[in-house]
């Protein structure tokens, strides 16, 4: 796959047109396997592109009492359960699909993706 092949659709959010697929040429096929799932005809897959998904970057969670949540105010601080040196996960449509990290582009947070997370590794994950 060059970068010529690729389209507005499949540059927004799909883990089919990422920097490095582009550079090793790995196909669409392959990605999709490597999700975890059956290899699609892409025809169907192509019905799909449109389609609105949340996406959802966790930092951390924490516990806390319901008495604490209540005195919550502007200024307080929440500690999380990660280090700051420990990747996000980026869930999509509340399902772990891949980890990163926090960077900023043009003054925005952005999140880099560093590894798409296979099912095994989902699972593992999750549990």
């Amino acid at each position: 796959m060059t970068t010529d092949d690729l389209n507005v659709n499949e540059t927004q959010g799909s883990p089919m047109a990422t920097a490095e697929n582009i550079e090793t040429g790995e196909d669409s096929s392959s990605i999709l396997a490597d999700l975890g799932g059956d290899i699609p005809d892409t025809a169907n897959l192509d019905m799909l592109l449109d389609v609105n998904l949340q996406i959802t970057v966790e930092l951390g969670r924490t516990s806390m009492k319901f008495r604490d949540v209540l005195n919550l105010s502007n200024g307080t601080v929440v500690e999380l359960s990660r280090m700051v040196s420990e990747p996000v996960d980026i869930l999509v449509n509340g399902a772990l699909l891949a980890s990163g990290e926090v960077v900023v582009v043009d003054d925005h947070f952005a999140i880099r993706i560093t590894k798409l997370l296979n099912r095994v590794e989902r699972l593992k994950r999750v549990l």
